[in-house]
């Protein structure tokens, strides 16, 4: 999906230091921020390995950086490190990491909250994108879709409008989709339904790990792989594909990537079916 610029604003810090002159370690954590800003968690979690642990400063990209690696566990005893050493009720910072962990974590309703105290604090397109993405969880499309446009109107360029298809295009792109396939492929969707919805719903999640399946998840294949079946299937529910359209709307760009990235979100989740872990998907080559 398009990048959201995160939070990171580097101009609130409670280390007391002269920012006329940044030490090694402020440098440290500048770095970490634009690692973040680029989509790489590991790199800012390198850079904050010789910060002083003593600083709430260094627990905040911390923080976001293992909510963006999927270790929530991490993630949240970072930001308790925070709130044990700083009141951050107001620290837009700390609201932008704790708002993201509790949207990884399906905690819906309380990452709402945390945005919407964000958004009336700092009214930042990666907190208004945020938040509105909490509110279609919650099945508020139109609210969500105006904070869309607040955000748009701060910076096109960072989140430019999703394009929108009636459910008749969306369902014949898909069918487009699936006749587009080798017939290797498309043999294996017999009695495979594929179902749009607007949104992931909290019953599809898995409590252990809901890392793995985030309120941004564009797919999901439910049900026994081919590898997996009994022999004897009566009585099993058949293997799903579930395609979210409101989350692959929010991944693309224009009309043209929207449709690109059905294909491939419908392909990936072909390649669950067939019994292939994501490493195994991305060598069928069916992306």
């Amino acid at each position: 999906m398009p990048r959201v610029m995160s939070q990171g604003t580097s101009d609130v810090s409670w280390s007391g230091w002269d920012e006329d002159e940044a030490s090694p370690e402020d440098e440290a954590l500048d770095r970490a921020w634009e690692a973040l800003d680029a989509g790489e968690p590991e790199t800012a979690l390198r850079e904050l390995e010789g910060v002083d642990p003593d600083w709430p400063d260094r627990w905040i990209p911390e923080g976001l950086a293992r909510t963006q690696l999927g270790d929530l566990a991490g993630a949240r005893a970072a930001l308790a490190r925070v709130r044990e050493a700083a009141d951050v009720d107001d620290h837009p910072d700390f609201l932008w990491a704790e708002g993201s962990l509790l949207l990884a974590e399906w905690r819906i309703a309380e990452a709402r909250a945390v945005l919407e105290r964000l958004v009336s604090v700092e009214r930042t397109v990666g907190a208004l994108e945020r938040l509105s993405l909490a509110l279609e969880i919650q099945g508020e499309f139109g609210a969500a879709e105006q904070l869309l446009r607040e955000a748009h109107a701060l910076d096109a360029e960072a989140l430019p409008l999703p394009p929108r298809l009636g459910p008749a295009d969306f369902e014949r792109v898909v069918a487009a989709a699936v006749e587009a396939l080798p017939p290797e492929f498309s043999a294996q969707l017999e009695n495979v339904e594929i179902a749009v919805e607007p949104v992931p719903s909290e019953w599809m999640i898995d409590t252990s790990d809901p890392a793995g399946t985030p309120p941004d998840l564009l797919g999901l294949f439910v049900g026994a792989s081919r590898l997996d079946a009994p022999d004897d299937q009566s009585g099993e529910l058949p293997p799903r594909i579930l395609l979210f359209q409101r989350n692959l709307e929010r991944a693309a760009r224009d009309e043209s990537g929207l449709v690109e990235e059905i294909r491939k979100t419908l392909y990936h989740e072909i390649g669950h079916l067939l019994g292939f872990d994501e490493e195994g998907v991305a060598a069928l080559g069916l992306e």
